[in-house]
Parts: structure tokens; C-alpha cells; sequence
């Protein structure tokens, strides 16, 4: 690969070694170590442009940055998308976010943005809807940068570029799966909510939810987390699905303990043609029958081995009663919460 010009805006790199290829940590610009090969005056003159796949926003050098998708597999075939590029990207594409707005076009564009609290059933969700046919991606970090931050520099660039970053990421994916991505986010998406709707007003909008006692229970056993932060999420969770309403965007929610007992009331309120599920029912039926994270490190085989905090459960309890609004639990239907 040689440049094409010497001082152009897209950046070219080789990567030489990545960090936290297995983890579940989100993906930061200090994962990967690489060296500069080329340099290209636009971003249509990179070479191979429909293989890269945004990656993550880079806020202090204010840039996009794309992973060049290696394989033959589809986005939709793995089940997290940020571990899967982190473990095998060996070139990226750097974009300055000044050029994001005039270099991406999102006119025609409508994605599906499923939000959700975590470890209740979004992966699956999301592998049922590529059973389904449906162009369904799983957690691309770019997206989790829009809500995760390390300091207030960071936060203030973020603040700035926040919507453009989005746009161009999903038009970025788009060039893979289509102009109506589904697009399953990570919970932390939630404190972001408003950077999605400013992105894409015309977006659909889907939250999962799952029966809070199990949820805490899965959680506690994936990441550990203590119970007063699991109340916290699930605070901030709630509100995000009324700033959706709010906004007039009517999302969509799913029951993780509905989905298990039969998904096509929930497909067929997601999916762009309904009528065609029929012809999907084995495919369907298949994927509802998977570990939807197999090969992950949050497989069942990986976590039937892990305990729950045994005191989680209460502390979380405890935290909830005093900050839960029973209020918006009410007006949304969400009373599993409670």
C-alpha cells in the first residue's frame, strides 16, 4: 500500500499489535499500536473503502476511525462486533470529524437502534433478527464512545462531534448491510440517548428489558458489578425510554422473559416485512435454540462458571427503592422493574 498523497486528510495505518482483544472492555485509540502507510486526499480514494467498518472515535486526535473487516463473514455473523474487529483488524483508516458531515450521506438512511439495560437477551434479539433476514449488528463500540468518556476534554469534543459521529459511523456500516441497519447498542448507550435522536430523528427505536431479580443475577455473574450500580443503570435506563417517548420516537420494548417464550411478537413489530417471517420460521427457530454469544467470552460455557455476588441482589434492592421513579414504571408498562 503507498500514498497516494503525502499530506491528505485520511490516514492509512498498519496495525502492529492490539491489547484487550478478548475483553469486553470498550474500544479506545490506546488498544492498538501502528505505524502510518498512506495518505489519501478523500475518502473515496481508499483503496477497498466498502471493506472498512467504522471502529471508534479517537476524541483527542477528532477523528473517525475504521478497522478494514477481514474474512468473508458478515457483520451480522458474529456476536459482538467490537471484539470480533479488535481481534483481527490489521489496517485502519483515520477520518478527521471535520470532514464527516460532507464526506457521508445519510439521506434515505433508517436505522434500527435497539437499546436495552444488558444481559437481557439483546444478542439474541439480534440473532434472531439475522435468522429473520433482517441486516443486524451487534454493539459497535464507535457508537459506545459517543457515551463514554475519560475526562472532560474528551467530553467536550464529544459534545461537539457527538451527532456527526454517529451519522457517519451508521452510514459507515450502512455500506455493508444496507440503508436499514439494526443495530444493537451497549447499555451504557443509554446516557447518550439524545445524541441518537439528534443523529436520527427518523431512526426506529426498540428497548429491551428483562425481570429485574434474574437481570441482577446475570449481571452480578458477567461483569461483577455491585448492586448499587446495577440500580443506577437501571435508573438511567428508565429515563432513556422515557426521553424516547418524550421525543415522540414511540420505541418499541421487548421483554427478554417474552422473547424466550416466542419471539415473533416481537419480530414482527421490528422486522421491515413482517409477512415474510413464515418462510423464516426454521432459521428462526434454530437461532432461538443457540447460545446467541457462543464464541465470546460471555458464553454460557464461559459464565456457568462464575457465581452471582451473593449480596448483590439486596444491595441492589436497597439502592433501587430509594431512586426508583414509580412514576415512569407506571406510565410505561414497566412494572417487571419494580
Amino acid at each position: 500500500m503507498t500514498s497516494a498523497d503525502s499530506s491528505g486528510p485520511v490516514c492509512v495505518r498498519q496495525v502492529l499489535r492490539v491489547r484487550h482483544a478478548d475483553s469486553t472492555r470498550m474500544v479506545r485509540p490506546g488498544d492498538f499500536d501502528s505505524r502510518v502507510v498512506a495518505r489519501h486526499a478523500s475518502l473515496a480514494e481508499l483503496p477497498e473503502r466498502a471493506r472498512y467498518v467504522p471502529l471508534y472515535a479517537d476524541w483527542r486526535a477528532e477523528r473517525l476511525v475504521h478497522g478494514r473487516w477481514e474474512g468473508d463473514a458478515a457483520l451480522s455473523d458474529v456476536p459482538f462486533l467490537y471484539q470480533h474487529q479488535r481481534r483481527h483488524v490489521q489496517w485502519l483508516a483515520e477520518l478527521p470529524f471535520e470532514r464527516l458531515d460532507a464526506w457521508h450521506d445519510d439521506a434515505g438512511l433508517t436505522p434500527t437502534f435497539v437499546f436495552s439495560i444488558g444481559r437481557c437477551g439483546s444478542t439474541l434479539l439480534s440473532r434472531l433478527l439475522a435468522a429473520a433476514g433482517e441486516p443486524a449488528i451487534s454493539e459497535p463500540d464507535v457508537l459506545t464512545n459517543v457515551a463514554w468518556v475519560d475526562d472532560d476534554a474528551e467530553l467536550a469534543v464529544a459534545r461537539r462531534w457527538g451527532p456527526s459521529v454517529v451519522r457517519a459511523a451508521v452510514c459507515g456500516l450502512a455500506l455493508a448491510c444496507g440503508r436499514a441497519p439494526v443495530i444493537k447498542l451497549r447499555a451504557r448507550c443509554n446516557r447518550a440517548v439524545d445524541v441518537f435522536l439528534q443523529a436520527f430523528p427518523q431512526a426506529r427505536y426498540v428497548f429491551m428489558f428483562r425481570e429485574r431479580d434474574d437481570w441482577v443475577r446475570s449481571t452480578s455473574r458477567a461483569f461483577g458489578e455491585r448492586g448499587e450500580t446495577l440500580a443506577e443503570l437501571l435508573k438511567v435506563s428508565v429515563e432513556a425510554f422515557d426521553r424516547l417517548h418524550r421525543a415522540g420516537v414511540r420505541p418499541q420494548p421487548v421483554w427478554y422473559e417474552d422473547l424466550l417464550a416466542g419471539p415473533l411478537p416481537a419480530l414482527r413489530r421490528i422486522v421491515s416485512d413482517p409477512a415474510a417471517l413464515a418462510a423464516r420460521g426454521d432459521a428462526i427457530a434454530t437461532a432461538l435454540g443457540r447460545d446467541a454469544q457462543a464464541g465470546s467470552g460471555l458464553s454460557r460455557e464461559r459464565l456457568s462458571t462464575r457465581g452471582a455476588d451473593a449480596e448483590a441482589l439486596a444491595a441492589f434492592d436497597a439502592c433501587w427503592r430509594a431512586i426508583r421513579s414509580d412514576a415512569l414504571l407506571s406510565e410505561h408498562g414497566l412494572a417487571r422493574l419494580r
